[in-house]
């Protein structure tokens, strides 16, 4: 059963001229001259010479489709393409990572079963050396077993890339262009509720690139505190829902926010501290009860309860100099 376009690929680009051509080199080359797929790259603004690689690409192959707009962030690239996609199926690449040859063909024989959401294992790439990731979940999943693996923060994160959706499902939501990250989660949260049939392919289709550019260690406190609202949203809606959601999620996005890894602590607003301690104290007992917690992040935790954060702070520093 096909459609005119059976699956939509979505790649937001940003100078990315130095990846963009490995990216688009290893589809192509999966996807093997197929007529039923349109890739949709939406250069955000670039400064760089991306565009004219794009241009190029779009020149000698049907189905790359170029666009080329004003940059306005991650969730505005990602927008945009979802408009100009027609397939039946939506999925992400990033720019900077690229598919192995097996990535096209072992998809679509599982979309061929109509699923709500697909999702495959994947190889993380860091230095030149790409190690396999399993995500521990078998070939059919049940809605609650997906949300509850999704929650621990272990393989199977909130990345787009490696999660393949139904278009008329995704396109009830729309990526929010303010925010700075976090946007593929708050869109997950209004819909993976939705997703009844989802498959689990049990091989490695995806090069994920990690880039120390673009790690998120400096960010800003207002991003951070964002974060948290988005996350503790998600525990909320899907707890309402009587879906089994771990605390995994929150403690992380709490513990960087009290503890950034650079720079010194922030002093948090007094509003701020006793939100925080609210949320902390809610779930308290299911903190202590679960192995989630380490040893040292249940003395961050106690430490921030007791307002002696700052000094736990000072002293992680000079450790870090000490043992550098």
């Amino acid at each position: 059963m096909k459609s005119a376009t059976f699956l939509s690929v979505i790649i937001p680009a940003y100078n990315a001229e130095r990846t963009i051509g490995q990216c688009l080199e290893s589809i192509l080359q999966s996807i093997d001259n197929k007529q039923d797929i349109e890739i949709i790259i939406v250069d955000d603004g670039s400064t760089d010479n991306t565009w004219q690689i794009l241009e190029n690409f779009q020149m000698n192959y049907r189905e790359v489709h170029a666009f080329h707009k004003v940059n306005g962030g991650v969730g505005s690239a990602r927008n945009f393409g979802l408009k100009k996609a027609m397939g039946k199926y939506i999925a992400w690449v990033d720019a900077d990572d690229y598919v192995s040859v097996n990535w096209y063909p072992m998809i679509v024989k599982e979309l061929y079963k109509n699923p709500d959401l697909l999702f495959f294992d994947y190889f993380r790439v860091e230095n030149g050396i790409s190690n396999p990731c399993f995500i521990q979940l078998p070939e059919i999943v049940s809605l609650n077993e997906y949300v509850y693996e999704q929650s621990f923060e272990r393989e199977l994160k909130n990345f787009l890339w490696n999660q393949i959706l139904r278009a008329d499902i995704l396109k009830q939501a729309m990526f929010n262009e303010s925010y700075h990250m976090l946007e593929d989660y708050d869109v997950y949260t209004q819909i993976i509720p939705m997703c009844k049939d989802i498959i689990h392919i049990k091989s490695c289709l995806y090069y994920y690139v990690r880039n120390e550019k673009s790690l998120t260690h400096n960010v800003s406190e207002k991003v951070l505190w964002n974060n948290i609202i988005v996350v503790k949203h998600r525990y909320d809606r899907y707890t309402s829902l009587g879906l089994k959601v771990s605390l995994v999620d929150l403690k992380l996005q709490l513990l960087s926010y009290l503890y950034p890894d650079v720079g010194p602590n922030k002093i948090l607003n007094r509003e701020k501290r006793k939100k925080i301690k609210e949320w902390i104290s809610d779930h308290e007992d299911e903190l202590k009860k679960s192995a989630m917690l380490s040893k040292m992040d249940s003395i961050k935790f106690r430490c921030f309860l007791l307002g002696t954060d700052n000094i736990l702070m000072v002293l992680i520093s000079i450790k870090r100099k000490l043992f550098r």
